[in-house]
């Protein structure tokens, strides 16, 4: 519903499942993941004219890709830093050492999370923004369904030369991470290949109860622009380095390393990164540079 009561005249089919642990994910774009399988196990039996013509919402450079993604934040443990990190109009790791142009910057994004991210700057096509939402309970993240976006665990991976050991998962008031993710698809193409169809036809299955609050009561979250860290640094690290890690292989990659070199932001470098992942509730905006 809009926020004047008005359903949608469009349908739409849900592809949803759940997460309980705050688990390290790589950077990635949701896909139809079984579609996207079946193209890798048999490349030849795919026509891409085919698929255009089937999927014309969907289908881009090789993959279907939802309309919107969805994170709804359930619970947040207490020592939990995990935040969904996003990167507007990029769906791949070689996509983010691509210089883009405005038109492909903004690539038509209509999401809550890119609403207001485009007024951040009008010069700096040929960087990369990071969206960084936090885990906050209660909060629901929207984007776009080709926006690469990932969930680094510890929070500020992308900056340290190794990781050992096994992350705690458990008391879950601590380390839990309970969240709900949905995917939009248009109801006027297929649903993602061989994911089980609920069509909720039984009357019974009906449920009446309101479990969130009426849209026209949902506040909006600004997007803060983090340009130098908070608290200077005597000895600033010359270290720029933020090595973003990847996931699938090289095709879905678009690049053929497991993870991507960037470079932090010219003011501050690597302490602005790391104050907005471990931020617990601001949305921050972020200019990484592409390594050159």
């Amino acid at each position: 519903e809009n926020k004047n009561g008005r359903r949608a005249a469009k349908q739409y089919f849900v592809e949803y499942w759940t997460r309980q642990e705050w688990r390290h994910i790589e950077a990635h774009a949701d896909v139809d993941e079984n579609l996207a399988k079946f193209h890798d196990a048999n490349p030849s039996e795919m026509e891409v004219d085919d698929l255009m013509t089937r999927f014309p919402a969907t289908y881009k450079n090789g993959y279907r890709y939802p309309i919107y993604g969805h994170v709804l934040y359930l619970h947040v443990g207490s020592e939990v830093k995990g935040p969904t990190c996003i990167f507007p109009s990029r769906s791949s790791g070689g996509d983010l050492l691509r210089s883009f142009s405005n038109e492909e910057q903004n690539h038509g994004n209509e999401s809550d999370c890119s609403s207001q991210r485009n007024n951040a700057s009008d010069n700096k096509y040929d960087h990369v923004q990071l969206i960084t939402v936090p885990a906050k309970a209660g909060r629901l993240l929207r984007f776009h369904g080709r926006d690469l976006h990932a969930v680094p665990r510890p929070h500020d991976l992308w900056m340290l030369p190794f990781v050992k050991g096994s992350p705690e998962t458990e008391p879950e008031d601590i380390w839990g991470r309970s969240v709900i993710l949905f995917n939009v698809w248009p109801g006027d193409e297929d649903p993602p290949l061989s994911v089980p169809l609920d069509l909720n036809e039984e009357e019974g299955n009906q449920i009446e109860e309101n479990l969130c609050n009426k849209f026209e009561e949902w506040n909006e979250a600004s997007v803060f622009p983090r340009t130098a860290p908070s608290v200077q640094s005597d000895s600033p690290s010359t270290n720029k380095s933020v090595k973003v890690w990847l996931l699938g292989n090289d095709r879905r990659r678009g690049y053929p390393m497991r993870t991507v070199p960037l470079h932090a932001t010219e003011d501050g470098g690597r302490e602005v990164v790391r104050e907005a992942l471990e931020e617990e509730s601001l949305v921050s905006i972020i200019w990484l540079r592409q390594s050159k």
